[in-house]
C-alpha cells in the first residue's frame, strides 16, 4: 500500500475537549470493522519517550542521530531532525501500512475533520459541511460523546476511506 492510500482525519478541537477520548472510542470501532489503524500527535512542543538511566536515553545523549528499540511485538525508532518533519513525510515513511490516520493537532492541508466543539457554541460555529463534521463534547459521567455523535464519527471516518 502507497501512502498516497491511506486517508488521514484530522482531530481537531480546543484543550481538553475530548480528542483523546474520542480516538480511544473510534480506534476499537475502526478495528472491528476490519481496518488497519494509525494515529498521530503532531506538533507537540515536547514529549519524552525515553528516560534517563535506560540504554537507548544514553545513545541519544551520546549522539546518536537514530535510535531503535524492539520487542517481539514493536518496535520504535527515535529520529533526531534538523527541521520538523511535515504531516505528509510523516506519513510516507510511517504509515503505508495502515487505511486510516487519526491526527490529533494537525489543521492544515484540507484533510477531512472532525471538530469537537462545547455545546454552547454549536450555533456560532461556521463548518464545511463536506469535509468536517461537528461533533458536540455532551460530558456525561461515562464518555465525552453520545452513542448517537460516535455512529456519526465512524460514518464520517468510513466515507472519507480511500479504500471504499
Amino acid at each position: 500500500m502507497s501512502s498516497k492510500d491511506v486517508t488521514i482525519i484530522s482531530i481537531a478541537g480546543k484543550q481538553n475537549a475530548g480528542k483523546t477520548t474520542l480516538l480511544k472510542d473510534l480506534i476499537p470501532k475502526l478495528k472491528e470493522q476490519g481496518y488497519r489503524v494509525g494515529t498521530l500527535k503532531y506538533n507537540i512542543r515536547k514529549f519524552d519517550i525515553d528516560h534517563e538511566g535506560k540504554d537507548t536515553y544514553k545513545y541519544s545523549k551520546s549522539g546518536a542521530d537514530s535510535i531503535a528499540i524492539s520487542t517481539q511485538s514493536e518496535f520504535v525508532v527515535m529520529k533526531k531532525t534538523a527541521n520538523p518533519l511535515t504531516l505528509h513525510e510523516i506519513i510516507e515513511a510511517h504509515f503505508n501500512d495502515v487505511d486510516v490516520v487519526l491526527v490529533e493537532g494537525y489543521r492544515e492541508d484540507g484533510y477531512p475533520r472532525i471538530r469537537i466543539i462545547d455545546p454552547q457554541d454549536t450555533n456560532a460555529v461556521k463548518t464545511d459541511s463536506e469535509n468536517e463534521l461537528l461533533l458536540v463534547n455532551v460530558k456525561t459521567e461515562n464518555s465525552c460523546f453520545s452513542i448517537d455523535g460516535i455512529s456519526k464519527a465512524m460514518n464520517f471516518i468510513e466515507k472519507s476511506l480511500k479504500i471504499n
